[in-house]
């Protein structure tokens, strides 16, 4: 160092001990070992976080800045303090983190290359590239003298597989149900119906046509992508064949963008909630639209002015959809996908006192039933006041098996589950046939007479109806998705209307039927439907008249937990391991509807060959670029949507740019 440097530093160091300078306002910068003059203060709080830090003792700038001098990682440094007095020093040299307290309120930092001053250069500009879309679908001509027909699909949430008389009718013996048992009689019983085990990825497989192991078994978030914008989605090719179409309801399905939003995919209009579910009466707040967190959307926005009405959300959506079928102008087709959140569970808010079901052990419950079954006979009315009914195809199905849950403990989401999926075994979350087989029916004028009161034991899953419903309106169902590899990823759905119109003598033409990622379906064409599970737990089951018992027909693998027995023999839901992949369930579920006889060690072949079919379905899911994020403004960390936008609101989590917030 030059003798000018040592001088003036030592003539510092002199004055700070004599109190003759303060140096609260000092910052001396030093840069490649030598230190000057400058005004750089470090900043001392921003880069302790990174752990940059080296603490000793020093008593004058001068010393730190001798001590700075003898790191090589150092750039630059700083020293400013409020006493002259002894005082930790720290240093930026890696990796060590100082544990001393800056008791004085003096610092000495060095910068290095993690550890830099001043503002962040500025971020460049993300550029902003539109997610492609797929083509426009393709209409197809209908047989002659053959109308597009008008579309009722409705999703009962958590339905169990026997709580109405839709499947046994009278002899079920339930009065509360009528209307949706009448239809059943009037229409077709679709005995093989699957779903997914639980509710989103049900609801985006039928909106996509393709199973859930291809677009992922997970519960959407609400910055996702997995009702992708690159697939064309069912009110897509609706709406290029002329049709008006309106979605009421439960949504579930990921609206990472205000382009996720129905009416921006091919509805004319969009009511009901967000999220998977809420409180059913306010929208999960109180009755004013602009106070405390709510989840209700109308089109484009929030609902803001129809929170107050929604007293109870099946009534809601009921009326909603009446007045949608009554403002409609017949003369073109028409599309209603409604979507109860009756009967989940997890989230009951009793009814009106005048629709209470009277002496009832499940009231709750079953009023919440008798209810759903009101409204989808004022449903039911207005398409036939309408002069609709005689060309309507209605679609009734459960998302899902019934959460049963544990009268003792409670079911999925901490309210008592009362859900019977009597013959079968388990429940919603499970790959039981109690989770993925569901109650359901096709109705409508469109069913000829001669199938009207039938049942139809076809193998049908919830993807079939994106196909079926598509060449019914008169529009191609292709629907081709090329991956960065260049693999073409096709629809799963098969078209079932001509098993249901044959009565079932003309067979799906489905071989192999992944209901779960974890359960495979074969039909083998020798009389057989053979059904593995490679990973499940214990389960329930049910008697006759819906109260449960713990299965004892499929015992824990050898050194998995054991289940806990509670009170009258059930047991812990989801405590012990029946199936695993090297012990794995298989069933003939023909001859074996409840899942009893694991024919598994009898025949190895089949597992074997099932397990390996199983390993082939493996999701695809697209997702957005940060190019493609470049065309939105999104919320960051504490601003995270969707309160940012939506005035507390749940909504989309990115806007386009330039959009003016809600």
């Amino acid at each position: 160092r030059s003798s000018k440097t040592v001088m003036s530093r030592i003539l510092m160091s002199v004055l700070v001990a004599c109190g003759l300078l303060s140096i609260r306002a000092v910052s001396v910068v030093a840069t490649a070992g030598e230190c000057a003059a400058g005004t750089v203060v470090h900043n001392h709080s921003g880069c302790t976080a990174a752990g940059h830090y080296l603490a000793t003792t020093t008593i004058t700038a001068a010393d730190c800045c001798a001590l700075c001098a003898n790191q090589s990682a150092c750039q630059a440094w700083s020293f400013h303090g409020s006493s002259a007095a002894i005082s930790p020093c720290y240093l930026a040299s890696n990796p060590k983190v100082s544990t001393t307290p800056d008791t004085m309120n003096t610092t000495c930092g060095c910068r290095n290359a993690n550890c830099k001053q001043g503002p962040p250069p500025p971020t460049p500009p993300i550029p902003c590239v539109p997610v492609p879309r797929p083509a426009k679908p393709t209409p197809t001509p209908l047989p002659p003298g053959q109308k597009q027909p008008h579309i009722i699909t409705i999703l009962v949430d958590d339905l169990g597989f026997d709580d109405s008389s839709i499947r046994r009718g009278n002899a079920k013996n339930i009065s509360y149900t009528p209307h949706m048992q009448a239809l059943a009689q009037e229409g077709i019983t679709l005995d093989r119906h699957h779903t997914y085990l639980w509710c989103s990825p049900t609801r985006r497989s039928f909106l996509t046509g393709r199973f859930p192991v291809h677009i992922t078994g997970t519960q959407a978030p609400t910055c996702s992508n997995l009702t992708p914008l690159q697939f064309t989605i069912l009110s897509e090719k609706l709406a290029a064949v002329g049709y008006e179409s309106h979605f009421v309801g439960k949504g579930h399905l990921g609206w990472w963008t205000v382009d996720h939003l129905m009416v921006n995919r091919g509805f004319n209009s969009h009511l009901g909630f967000l999220g998977g579910g809420e409180s059913y009466i306010h929208g999960e707040g109180t009755r004013c639209g602009d106070d405390g967190t709510h989840d209700m959307w109308e089109n484009e926005g929030p609902a803001l002015d129809l929170i107050d009405s929604d007293f109870y959300n099946t009534n809601f959506f009921t009326t909603a959809a009446v007045q949608r079928v009554n403002q409609h102008n017949t003369s073109k087709p028409f599309w209603l996908h409604l979507t109860h959140q009756a009967v989940h569970t997890g989230d009951h808010r009793s009814p009106p006192v005048w629709e209470l079901w009277p002496t009832d052990l499940k009231k709750d419950y079953v009023s919440c039933l008798f209810v759903l079954d009101n409204g989808i006979a004022n449903l039911t009315q207005a398409l036939k006041a309408a002069g609709m009914w005689d060309n309507t195809v209605f679609f009734l199905t459960a998302d899902n098996g019934g959460d049963c849950g544990l009268p003792a403990q409670g079911g999925h989401g901490g309210a008592p589950g009362f859900a019977s999926n009597f013959p079968l075994l388990g429940r919603k979350c499970t790959a039981w046939d109690g989770g993925t087989r569901t109650a359901a029916f096709v109705a409508g004028g469109l069913i000829p007479p001669a199938l009207r009161g039938t049942t139809n034991a076809g193998l049908f899953y919830i993807t079939d109806w994106y196909p079926t419903l598509s060449k019914l309106a008169g529009v191609d169902p292709t629907d081709d998705w090329a991956d960065a590899n260049g693999t073409i990823h096709p629809i799963d759905g098969v078209d079932i209307w001509p098993t249901l119109m044959s009565g079932g003598s003309e067979p799906v033409g489905r071989e192999w039927l992944p209901t779960t990622e974890r359960s495979l379906l074969w039909t083998d064409g020798n009389g057989h439907m053979y059904k593995l599970i490679i990973d499940e737990k214990k389960a329930n089951r049910f008697y006759e008249n819906g109260t449960q018992y713990m299965d004892t027909s499929n015992p824990c693998i050898p050194g998995a937990i054991g289940y806990t027995p509670q009170f009258d023999g059930l047991g812990v839901p989801d405590s012990c391991t029946v199936c695993s992949a090297t012990d794995p369930c298989l069933f003939d579920v023909l001859l074996d509807p409840s899942e009893v006889k694991n024919l598994a060690k009898s025949l190895p072949d089949v597992a074997t060959k099932m397990a390996a079919k199983l390993a082939t379905f493996t999701p695809y899911i697209p997702t957005l670029s940060p190019d493609n994020l470049g065309c939105y403004t999104c919320g960051q960390g504490s601003d995270a949507p969707p309160h940012l936008f939506w005035q507390g609101f749940s909504g989309p989590c990115c806007v386009h740019k330039n959009t003016s917030i809600v």
